[in-house]
């Protein structure tokens, strides 16, 4: 009997992982990519921490209220560009109808099951693959978040004994004990330090590289350099995948469509609209120059809204958020600010001459939930909507789609993530 055979569209982290969950699963799996290599979009050069106990999605009452403010300023952490497209302003209306407490739980408990079940599941990977740690320079360095408004300490509190019921093991320490567990704030720390958090668990990892390793080890057919940009359908099922530039089309029994922000664009035509919008995020990586400088502990910085994550002989800090359609050009002026922020916070530890500047687009979903499992085609099913949670949540998600596909139990609940529910028919 001839193997099931799957075309997963999209060579990102998430469908890299989902194209090797596949292959475990036994199925025959062609990966489909446009660029030469796998993680060169938003996997490329992404804040490079795997935060399994910080999930909680972007639409918040605190971003709603921060909005104005931010939006009046030209250096804040969020920029939105309007656009007079209806798409557009249903995920807007969307994401604002999230930023409901009730909602934020709700989505808030979801993501951590699920990026829990990412963790075990990427720990049982790597294990699968010897090497493999070291040539993705993955780690478990401890995440210290910084606060540097002693006001937000009681609303931190509520958040870190609520999500200790659902297994984060996570606690506040003092602004010298942050020093202590970070001694490469020692020396200005960027300014004063209220107090932080602390959670040892949390990792960091080379999403480019590992993406790599993931294609490489599934054993899957790579057909990179193909654009996919339209399908082949007969009833209620898709034949085949068409490639532009008459580079002609691939069959198979079932397609998985990871491809990111350009996930609703491809879907359009086929009567389905995907709430999912490109938020453009910005790093920058450096070449570390003093190794007692530099941090060790992966650090996100509250007051700017920036993560930095040590990856070998490099540090990479990233951040920003900007809802400004499928623009991927690289600013100056965020890089700079990026570069400015690491020279405060660790002065003399990198190298600025030499920077990798990067910017990639994250698919976000209004609720912040990814969007993962059938549509109302028989055989086309969607992993994709992740946001900037895709580092941590693609093996998860990967698992929790390959048990749909393979039509057995889940390791969680897949229905706050169903695709099927939230795609919109025009």
């Amino acid at each position: 009997m001839r193997s099931r055979h799957v075309c997963v569209i999209g060579a990102g982290i998430v469908g890299c992982a989902t194209a090797y969950a596949l292959a475990r699963d036994g199925w025959r799996v062609t990966l489909v990519d446009a660029l030469p290599i796998p993680g060169q979009g938003a996997s490329r050069a992404n804040g490079a921490q795997l935060s399994y106990s910080y999930v909680e999605p972007l639409a918040t009452p605190a971003t709603l209220r921060a909005l104005p403010g931010w939006l009046l300023s030209a250096d804040s952490p969020l920029r939105w560009r309007p656009r007079p497209e209806w798409s557009h302003l249903r995920w807007l209306a969307a994401f604002t109808l999230a930023c409901r407490w009730s909602q934020v739980r709700s989505t808030t408990k979801a993501l951590l099951a699920l990026s829990f079940l990412s963790r075990d599941v990427l720990h049982g990977w790597l294990q699968e693959q010897p090497g493999m740690n070291a040539m993705t320079l993955h780690g478990r360095p401890g995440k210290l978040v910084i606060y540097r408004d002693a006001a937000a300490r009681s609303a931190v509190l509520r958040q870190l004994t609520w999500q200790a019921a659902m297994g984060c093991e996570q606690q506040i320490v003092e602004a010298d004990e942050c020093r202590v567990l970070e001694p490469g704030l020692a020396a200005t720390g960027g300014g004063p330090i209220a107090f932080g958090v602390w959670t040892p668990s949390e990792e960091v990892v080379d999403a480019a590289a590992l993406a790599n390793e993931l294609a490489r080890a599934s054993g899957a057919a790579l057909l990179f350099g193909r654009q996919v940009c339209g399908f082949d359908m007969r009833g209620d099922a898709i034949q085949a995948a068409r490639f532009g530039r008459g580079e002609g089309s691939l069959a198979a029994d079932h397609f998985v469509l990871a491809t990111g922000p350009s996930a609703a664009s491809l879907l359009s035509p086929l009567g389905l609209a995907l709430p999912i919008e490109p938020i453009k995020g910005y790093s920058v990586t450096l070449p570390i120059i003093d190794a007692a400088a530099a941090p060790r502990a992966s650090v996100t910085d509250t007051a700017r809204k920036l993560v930095h994550a040590r990856l070998g002989d490099h540090l990479r800090v990233a951040g920003f958020a900007e809802l400004c359609g499928h623009d991927r050009a690289v600013q100056a002026r965020r890089i700079d600010a990026l570069c400015a922020a690491v020279q405060e916070t660790f002065p003399g530890a990198c190298d600025f001459r030499d920077n990798q500047a990067w910017a990639g687009l994250r698919p976000a979903t209004p609720s912040g939930r990814p969007l993962v499992g059938p549509t109302r085609w028989s055989n086309l099913w969607v992993n994709a909507g992740h946001g900037a949670l895709g580092l941590t949540l693609a093996p998860g998600s990967a698992d929790v789609l390959a048990s749909l596909m393979g039509q057995r139990p889940c390791a969680i609940d897949p229905d706050p993530f169903r695709a099927e529910a939230m795609v919109i028919r025009h």
